[in-house]
């Protein structure tokens, strides 16, 4: 049973992109639950299961600032809010996330498209 599961797993996030900011971030939230070298191998699964890290670009920023404005009344962090851009300009939909910030997101122009998201 363990290993379908981790099979699925990992087919599901092998379709995933996230920033490399949001796998730090996933890094210092295990660190203070589980300590580091326990942290350091469950990022590590992640990557090796084929988890694709995106790079932010310059305007990636300004992106993340303008997803502040237009979601005022919600408190995404830095980190998400440049995951959100990423994903857009990627046009990747699918998002590996332990955060509820992604599922109260829409992305696109019309900013009406949810992600599909992996849990």
């Amino acid at each position: 049973m363990q290993r379908a599961l981790n099979s699925t797993f990992a087919r599901d996030v092998s379709s995933c992109g996230q920033s490399i900011q949001c796998l730090t971030e996933l890094w210092l939230l295990l660190r203070r639950e589980i300590g580091v070298g326990r942290s350091d191998a469950a990022v590590s699964g992640l990557l090796g299961r084929g988890l694709r890290r995106e790079p932010l670009e310059d305007l990636d920023y300004r992106g993340a600032w303008q997803f502040g404005g237009d979601w005022s009344d919600q408190n995404f962090s830095l980190t998400d809010r440049q995951a959100f851009v990423v994903l857009e300009r990627t046009r990747r939909f699918r998002a590996w996330s332990y955060d509820y910030d992604f599922s109260i997101i829409r992305l696109g122009p019309a900013r009406d498209r949810p992600l599909d998201l992996v849990r």
